[in-house]
Parts: structure tokens; sequence; C-alpha cells
């Protein structure tokens, strides 16, 4: 990605991870190329009319998404696990992918704009600037489901800046440095000890005496481990 939002891609074309379409939907790519969709595109729901500004992308095993500036998110790739949040209608499709980047029109059509999101192998979990925290994908959640409150309901989780995912594990990170985990714990990510449930369904707490009792100020996750930046309180 460039300073003034243009993304590029290179690398396994299969699927249409490449978001390029064409050639490049099944051919491999040693160089960079510019993902000219969002240059041409104005489908926009919090902003129309516009094309979007992209100020954060990622990937997942076989699917790509990005995030515009105005908090709209655009998929593209394979959708084997639901990871495109396309609804359970094309997961009766074998093999369906998107070749191009796809608007997830949901979330903004109902007044959600993301702060932040991250893909894991499979899926794809995102903040909203409410504070939600939303989930999809992983043969679980076919299409954006809030696992969370936003952060102005008493249930909700307070101060959440950053997220990030594993192979089937979520992380949420908040301004105070208490960090938050989900999902399969046969990820062995968890860290939520031994008597865990086998699938955690919502954010727990991670128990801060794990780090110390400090502060957790960064947080990434990748197949089989994640790593945690503490510093002291």
């Amino acid at each position: 990605m460039q300073m003034q939002g243009r993304v590029h891609s290179t690398g396994k074309g299969s699927f249409g991870r490449l978001g390029r379409g064409g050639i490049a939907a099944w051919s491999d790519e040693l160089d960079f190329h510019e993902v000219e969709y969002f240059r041409k595109t104005t489908d926009s729901i919090l902003n129309p009319g516009e094309e979007p500004v992209i100020v954060k992308v990622d990937a997942g095993r076989e699917f790509s998404a990005a995030m515009s500036a105005h908090g709209e998110i655009w998929v593209w790739g394979r959708n084997d696990y639901g990871q495109l949040g396309m609804g359970v209608e094309v997961m009766h499709k074998p093999d369906f992918c998107m070749h191009y980047p796809f608007l997830l029109r949901n979330m903004p059509m109902e007044g959600h704009a993301l702060r932040d999101f991250a893909c894991g192998d499979h899926h794809i979990v995102a903040l909203t600037s409410a504070g939600a925290i939303y989930e999809w994908g992983d043969r679980h959640h076919f299409e954006p489901t809030a696992i969370t409150l936003p952060s102005r309901y008493q249930e909700g989780l307070k101060g959440i800046w950053k997220v990030a995912a594993g192979e089937s594990c979520s992380f949420a990170l908040s301004m105070d440095g208490s960090l938050y985990s989900w999902g399969r714990k046969s990820s062995g990510c968890l860290a939520l000890g031994d008597s865990c449930e086998e699938w955690v369904k919502r954010p727990v707490q991670i128990p801060p005496e794990k780090f110390g009792n400090q502060r957790v100020v960064d947080i990434i996750a990748s197949k089989h481990h994640c790593m945690a930046i503490t510093e002291k309180v």
C-alpha cells in the first residue's frame, strides 16, 4: 500500500486473492501491481460518489481485505470458510471466490464504521468506531456478527483500540493494557488455562499475571503462535 491509499498485490493468484481479476486471478506474480479497482469504484456507502482511500490491508490464507479511511471493508479471494462474510447461501457453491474487491455493505448500511480489523487464517475480526467487535469466517459465522456490545453499554468492553487474529483465535487489546482472547482452545494461543472451554465464543481477559502484571501495549498473531509487547505499569 502506498501513502496515497493505492493498493498493490503480488504472489499466488489462485482464488482471486490478488484482487485484480483476469489472468491474475489464477496466475502467480513476482512483482507488485496495483489493484486498480479502488481507483475506479465509487461504491462507498459512508462516502458516496468518492473513491475510497485505503488505510489498512491484511491477508489470510487465501483471501485479502482492505479498509478505507471512512471505515468500510472490502474483501476478495476464497470463501471456503465464510471468511468473505457474504452469507450462508454462497457456502453451497463449491470453490466460490471473488476475483475483485467486494464491499461488505451490511455494516455501513447499519451505520457501523470500522476502526480496525485483522485477518486470521480463515476469518476476520473487526472493531467498530463504537467499540463493538464483529467476526466472521472459520465456518462459524458466515456474515459479520457482533460478538460484543458497543463500549457505551455496561456489558461492552471498554477502550478497545486494536484487534488481532491467528488460526481460529482472535484478540482485542484495550487502552489500559488488558488483553482479551477467544476462539478454539486447540489453537494453543488463548492463554486462558487448561480449564477453558474448547470453543471460547466471547472475549475473555487473559489474566494479567500471565504478563507479570505488566500492561500489554501491542499484540500480533499468526498460525500457531502470537506475540505481545508489555511495559511496566
